[in-house]
């Protein structure tokens, strides 16, 4: 089967290559005939997230003729779009090579005349998406693969407004990459002689002070007595920079898991770099014995999402995405009340539940698609009598303020820190603010299922997978009666009387069945990952049928997945 004729076309370009990196030239002879297939069956992807996959030489990976596309397709597009001079903003995390890319995309776009601000250390992504706002940069590039294994790395571009690039705008540099890229065709200068020509320009930590000090001014109840104990862990990643800087301002008593405090581009403590995993918190539960911290924040390694676990009796309770958000809305509307001029904005793969409270408070609400850069599309598309007042997804991502147009673990941080210490001070536990919003809106089980489909054949796989649901979605799940459907592929829904509706959303690969309004199914493959992800949400006013309810859902999931899923 392998090579296929494509491939080996694209093979003997970089092998016939003279001015290949030798580092690549070595790993291409290394690789079984397996393996090179994987590097090279198809050019690697450039969605919605940008490009993010393993690092190494071939077209279906990160390395440095990639980025440099990619970048190339930027350019012609920014260079169509604007007059001169165009300024860009680069970022990039603590992984393996981030600060060479990041090097790399600076070096093609002095190539094609544009100027770059790049940090001269690793720096989070929402304080990208500030500083392109900030300096009034006409687009900020991140170089980042967030959460993902060590292996990884990524590309992320975002628009003017901080935001990252949405469809349409992907869609154009996927065409300007089309036409132009071809990454062979030209050298690079160096990046000194780009530095020295005036084309790139550094940023270092006098440029923090303008985002830190945006983030000290967002406290809501700045007068309140911090009393509540909090570690802290950056996880090797970019939160290290001032993360616990924040929250010491702030005044909070606040501990730094050492061990994870300094970048570590091999995550060496850690299984997974994700505080989405209460895994990622055993060094941090360690700490929290020997200080008596009752709070536990933890951000990944770009810093734009949050994990959190809370001391209740001897054990932490770890909190989904879902239930952080519906709590911080929840506290935000009682200590700085909405109007019908507000706007909460979500995602339909979100449960149900914050939506609800944001509704019962008389604001308005906004879903989009999955992905914050939809969130951020949303909030520019707002009109001047509307204002943005929260936006979250659950995927651990939130936002208070709007200057920036991504989701911020440090604003999420601090509002987390802020609430727990008011509940601790009033003597209410977590559970008991969670139970309060479960006894008005019903008790939400939630939970996500990932399915982990690598390679070409996990493509096929997941491919597969989502026509048989598609081909008959009222009765795919055995045992559970669908009310509705909604088709985000072909962008319409139907109900189980047969009636369609439209969808207003952009056309993406991604199914929600409807068991009742408020509990759902999601089928969706990952746009930065091998995985397909099913997220079920069951809700109901009585907590056990709830809880039965998603025990059987998964169970027909499941089945789903064995017919398809080979041992």
């Amino acid at each position: 089967m392998y090579p296929e004729p494509l491939m080996l076309h694209d093979i003997k370009k970089w092998k016939n290559y003279p001015r290949l990196l030798t580092s690549y030239r070595k790993e291409m002879s290394a690789l079984s005939d397996s393996r090179l297939h994987e590097s090279f069956y198809r050019d690697i992807d450039f969605g919605t997230g940008g490009m993010r996959g393993e690092m190494g030489a071939g077209t279906n990976r990160i390395n440095d003729y990639t980025i440099k596309q990619a970048t190339i397709g930027l350019a012609y597009y920014l260079l169509e779009k604007n007059p001169r001079p165009i300024n860009i903003v680069i970022a990039y995390d603590t992984r393996t090579n981030s600060k060479r890319y990041a090097q790399v995309a600076a070096r093609t776009l002095a190539y094609y005349g544009i100027y770059s601000h790049v940090f001269t250390n690793p720096r989070p992504t929402p304080q990208l998406s500030f500083m392109v706002r900030y300096l009034h940069a006409q687009a900020g590039i991140v170089i980042t693969a967030s959460h993902n294994p060590p292996i990884y790395n990524g590309y992320k571009i975002y628009d003017q407004e901080g935001c990252q690039f949405v469809p349409l705008l992907a869609d154009i540099i996927k065409e300007k990459i089309r036409l132009h890229g071809d990454y062979f065709a030209f050298e690079l200068p160096t990046y000194s002689k780009a530095k020295q020509a005036g084309f790139i320009k550094t940023l270092s930590s006098k440029d923090d002070v303008p985002y830190i000090s945006f983030l000290n001014a967002l406290a809501i109840r700045k007068n309140d007595n911090k009393t509540i104990k909090i570690v802290y862990t950056p996880l090797h990643g970019t939160g290290y920079a001032f993360g616990a800087k924040l929250l010491a301002t702030a005044g909070y008593q606040v501990d730094v898991v050492k061990e994870q405090s300094f970048p570590d581009a091999m995550f060496s403590t850690l299984t997974s770099p994700n505080p989405e995993n209460p895994k990622a918190f055993i060094l941090a539960e360690a700490l929290a014995k020997q200080t008596g911290a009752t709070l536990l924040l933890a951000t990944d390694p770009d810093a734009d999402r949050l994990g959190v676990a809370i001391k209740q009796n001897e054990n932490f309770t770890y909190l989904s995405g879902s239930q952080l958000g519906a709590l911080m809305l929840d506290y935000l509307l009682k200590n700085k009340p909405g109007t019908n001029q507000d706007v909460v904005i979500s995602t339909i793969v979100t449960p149900s539940l914050g939506v609800n409270i944001a509704k019962a408070h008389g604001l308005e609400t906004i879903l989009t698609l999955t992905g914050f850069k939809f969130i951020g599309e949303q909030i520019a598309k707002l009109d001047k009598v509307k204002k943005f007042y929260f936006g979250f997804e659950e995927s651990f991502g939130y936002l208070l303020s709007s200057q920036v147009r991504d989701k911020d673990a440090f604003q999420a941080m601090l509002l987390a820190a802020e609430m727990f210490n008011y509940y601790q001070q009033s003597n209410i536990s977590a559970d008991q603010a969670l139970i309060a919003l479960y006894e008005t809106y019903g008790y939400y089980q939630d939970e996500l299922m990932n399915f982990d489909l690598p390679g070409s054949m996990g493509m096929t796989t997941m491919n597969n997978i989502m026509n048989h649901v598609r081909d008959n979605p009222l009765h795919v799940l055995d045992g559970q009666s669908i009310i509705k459907y909604e088709d985000y592929l072909v962008q319409q829904g139907q109900n189980i009387d047969g009636t369609i509706y439209d969808l207003k959303f952009p056309q993406s690969d991604v199914i929600k069945l409807f068991i009742s309004e408020d509990s759902t199914i999601v089928f969706r493959p990952s746009g930065t990952e091998p995985k397909l992800k099913v997220y079920v949400s069951m809700v109901d006013k009585d907590e056990q049928i709830s809880k039965s309810k998603l025990f059987e859902v998964k169970q027909a999931i499941t089945k789903i997945m064995e017919r398809f899923i080979k041992p």
